[in-house]
C-alpha cells in the first residue's frame, strides 16, 4: 500500500494538481455548471408533455397539460435549442475573469464566434439552418469561446491594442473604446480562420469539431468509459485533490448534451438510441449523497457506538440530502485513510453501474430534464419522472451500505478504543498544585 500510495503521489498527483488548477477547465466546469437554470426553465416544456401519458388522468388534465405544452413550447427553443449559445457566453465570461479582459466584451466575442462557426447555410434557398445550437454545437461553444477570448487577451493585455480615451469619459464607454480593436480583430481572426480550414477540408467548422470530439463523446458514453473516470475521481478525492473538479470537464459536455437527445426522445422528435449518461446520472446516482456515496457512511455513523462518530453522523445528515459529502469525507476522515482506500474507490463506480443497468435494462426512464437543486431523491425524480427511481436509489444507498460496512467496523473499533483510553479528568482547582 505504501509503495502504490508513493507510485501515485509522484506520477498522478502532479498531473490532477496541474488540471485542478488549468484555467481552461475551471471556466469549462463553472460555465457548464451555470446552464442549470437555463435547462431547468427549458424543462418546463417536457414535463407538460409527460404529464398527459400519466394513467388515469380524467380528460380535463390531460386536454389542460397538452394545451400548457403547447402554450410553453417556444421556451424549449429559447433555451435548450440555443443551449450551445449559452455555452458560449458562459465559458467566456468565466475565462474572461482567468484572462483579466472585460467580462461583457469576452461575452460578446465568445458568441459571435460560436455563431460564425456554427451557422450553415442551405447552398440551394440560402436559408440559416441554426441545428447547432442545441447541444450538438456544445463542443463548438467550448473551443471557441476559449479561443475568442484567448485571443483577445492577446490583444487587449499583451499587444495592447485599444483606444484609449483619456480620464472622465464614462466607463462603459470607456470600456467599449479599449476593446473595440481586440474585438474586432478576434472576430476577424476567427473568420479567416474558418475560411481557409473549410475551404481546404470540404467541412463546416462545427461538423469537424464534432468529428474531432467524437472519440471523447463515444468512450464517455459507454459503462467502462464512465466507470474509469469515476474511477480516477475517486482516487484523487482519497489524496485531497478535488476529483469532480479535474474530471467533470470530461464528461460534463456530454452529460448536458445527451439531456438535450433524451428529451427530444420523448418528445418524439429523434428516434436515437437513449443516453444514461446525464448531469443527474453523474449528481444523483454515480455521486448521490456526494461523492463516495457518502451517505452510506453517514448511516453508519449514526448507528455507531463510537460518540465521535454518531456526532458527525448528526451534523451530516442534513447535507447529505443535498449533495454534500464534505463533513464526512474530512470529518470519519476518509482522505488518506488506508482502512477506507477499498470501498470509497469501488462505492462511486458501483453506484454507477446500478444506475446504468437500471436504465439499459428498461427498468426505470433515462433522465430527460436537469434536476433541480432540491433534497435527494426528490430533484433526479423530477429529471426523470419516474418513481422506480426510487426503489434504484434505495439500492445505490443499501449496497453502499454493505460495502462500507466491514471497514467502518475496524475504524469505528479504533475510535472506541481511543475513546475508552481516554480518562476523565476529575480534580477541582484545590487539587492543582501551582508551583510559582
Amino acid at each position: 500500500m505504501d509503495k502504490f500510495e508513493q507510485l501515485l503521489s509522484k506520477w498522478l498527483l502532479p498531473i490532477a494538481a496541474k488540471l485542478e488548477e488549468n484555467p481552461q477547465l475551471a471556466a469549462v466546469r463553472r460555465g457548464m455548471m451555470t446552464l442549470v437554470p437555463v435547462t431547468l426553465v427549458g424543462s418546463i416544456p417536457t414535463i407538460f408533455s409527460q404529464l398527459p401519458n400519466i394513467p388515469g388522468m380524467p380528460q380535463w388534465f390531460v386536454d389542460a397539460t397538452t394545451f400548457l405544452g403547447q402554450v410553453t413550447q417556444p421556451m424549449n427553443f429559447a433555451t435548450m435549442g440555443c443551449l450551445a449559445l449559452y455555452v458560449a457566453a458562459f465559458v467566456g465570461y468565466y475565462y474572461s475573469q482567468q484572462r483579466k479582459v472585460w467580462d461583457i466584451g469576452a461575452i460578446v466575442t465568445s458568441i459571435c464566434a460560436f455563431i460564425i462557426m456554427a451557422t450553415l447555410y442551405d447552398p440551394e434557398t440560402g436559408a440559416t439552418i441554426t441545428s447547432y445550437y442545441g447541444g450538438t454545437g456544445i463542443f463548438t461553444a467550448l473551443v471557441f469561446g476559449l479561443i475568442s477570448v484567448e485571443i483577445l487577451h492577446i490583444f487587449r493585455n499583451k499587444l495592447h491594442f485599444t483606444i484609449n480615451l483619456g480620464d472622465g469619459v464614462p466607463t462603459p464607454i470607456l470600456r467599449s473604446f479599449e476593446n473595440l480593436w481586440p474585438i474586432l480583430f478576434s472576430i476577424l481572426i476567427l473568420i479567416v480562420f474558418k475560411y481557409g480550414v473549410e475551404s481546404v477540408t470540404g467541412v463546416a467548422m462545427v461538423q469537424l469539431v464534432e468529428k474531432l470530439f467524437s472519440p471523447l463523446t463515444a468512450s464517455v458514453n459507454t459503462l467502462g468509459g464512465m466507470l474509469l473516470i469515476l474511477f480516477i475521481q475517486q482516487l484523487l478525492w482519497w489524496f485531497g485533490i478535488h476529483g469532480y473538479a479535474v474530471m467533470a470537464p470530461i464528461w460534463m459536455a456530454v452529460a448536458f448534451a445527451n439531456v438535450d437527445i433524451n428529451a427530444a426522445i420523448v418528445a418524439g422528435e429523434s428516434t436515437e438510441a437513449v443516453r444514461v449518461l446525464t448531469p443527474n446520472f453523474m449528481w444523483d446516482m454515480a455521486g448521490t449523497t456526494g461523492s463516495g456515496i457518502c451517505g452510506a457512511l453517514c448511516i453508519l455513523m449514526l448507528l455507531s457506538k463510537s460518540k465521535r462518530f454518531k456526532s458527525i453522523g448528526r451534523l451530516s445528515i442534513i447535507p447529505e440530502f443535498f449533495g454534500i459529502g464534505e463533513s464526512v469525507l474530512f470529518g470519519l476522515p476518509v482522505i488518506l485513510n488506508p482502512i477506507m482506500f477499498i470501498p470509497w474507490l469501488l462505492s462511486t463506480p458501483i453506484a454507477a453501474a446500478i444506475g446504468w443497468i437500471a436504465i439499459e435494462s428498461g427498468f426505470m426512464s433515462p433522465f430527460v430534464l436537469v434536476g433541480p437543486y432540491i433534497p435527494l431523491p426528490f430533484g433526479a425524480w423530477i429529471a426523470c419522472m419516474d418513481w422506480k427511481y426510487l426503489i434504484v436509489w434505495a439500492a445505490i444507498i443499501a449496497v453502499s451500505v454493505l460495502l462500507y460496512y466491514p471497514f467502518f467496523k475496524i475504524a469505528e473499533k479504533r475510535a472506541l478504543e481511543s475513546e475508552g483510553s481516554k480518562t476523565k479528568d476529575t480534580r477541582t482547582l484545590e487539587d492543582i498544585e501551582f508551583d510559582f
